[in-house]
């Protein structure tokens, strides 16, 4: 086997009413920690963290709480929300990094659903 072609790829993930478990017409578009793209976001936050460190300083719980934010906003790549009846405020959210913020910041079951998707390596991988 070539390992050369065990390359993580893009997935789409359904995201899930939290207590009925039921698909809420939300569809997101991530890609796995270990893609090439999230290289240099990664390197931002080791960077960060050895700078802190030479100031004597550590992270902080709101730093990593906002470096998981960061993290899961890098890995979205896109969305649809293609529900009848699903909306946020109103309204269907356009992709964008504001958007994708805001809703990761204002639900916790939705940032959580992204983040174990994110850390599901081996479902980046075709068999």
């Amino acid at each position: 086997m070539d390992i050369s072609t065990l390359i993580p790829v893009e997935r789409i993930i359904e995201i899930k009413h939290p207590v009925k478990d039921e698909n809420l017409g939300i569809r997101v578009n991530i890609i796995s920690l270990n893609d090439e793209k999230m290289k240099q976001i990664r390197r931002k936050f080791i960077n960060k963290r050895i700078e802190l460190e030479k100031k004597g300083k550590s992270f902080r719980a709101d730093d990593i709480e906002s470096n998981e934010i960061d993290l899961l906003v890098a890995c979205i790549t896109g969305w649809d929300w293609y529900g009848e009846d699903v909306t946020f405020n109103g309204s269907k959210p356009d992709f964008n990094e504001a958007n994708v913020r805001n809703v990761l910041n204002t639900f916790g079951w939705f940032k959580d659903q992204i983040s174990e998707a994110v850390g599901d390596e081996k479902a980046f991988f075709q068999s």
